[in-house]
């Protein structure tokens, strides 16, 4: 390859890198993965409840209300789990699982949830009060 021809070629690689455009800070934060809470629920065996609906809220005060939740798309699967994908930010929520007359402690807090990971926690219903365990991992 001449001179010439290696020049061509660092010249054209030099205009296809500039055409790429670099993300601004703020907008770039919108790429990464926002927080998601993965709820398991078990009895108070310590058995996973397939079938339960849960829902999470922003304020201990709608959770006792139950008031403007979050509810799961979907209730648990086999695994007593489910997920919550979109729309949480950085922060703690309230959680409530119920499953016929078994219900989830009142007042259940999460930790504050944290950006390119799947926060989870242990829930246990029963069918008093219930006595839940929150396991942030």
């Amino acid at each position: 390859m001449t001179n010439l021809s290696k020049l061509i070629v660092l010249i054209f690689l030099g205009v296809v890198a500039s055409s790429f455009k670099a993300i601004p800070t703020e907008e770039a934060s919108t790429y990464f993965i926002n927080p998601i809470l993965q709820v398991t629920v078990m009895d108070d065996r310590g058995n996973v409840v397939e079938g339960a609906s849960v829902t999470i809220y922003e304020t201990e005060d709608d959770a006792w209300d139950e008031e403007n939740g979050i509810e799961a798309k979907t209730k648990t699967n086999q695994n007593g789990r489910v997920k919550f994908t979109k729309g949480l930010k950085e922060k703690a929520y309230y959680v409530v699982a119920k499953k016929g007359k078994l219900v989830s402690e009142d007042g259940l807090k999460s930790t504050k949830l944290k950006k390119n990971k799947v926060n989870k926690v242990n829930v246990i219903i029963g069918a008093d009060k219930g006595v839940s365990v929150p396991k942030m991992n």
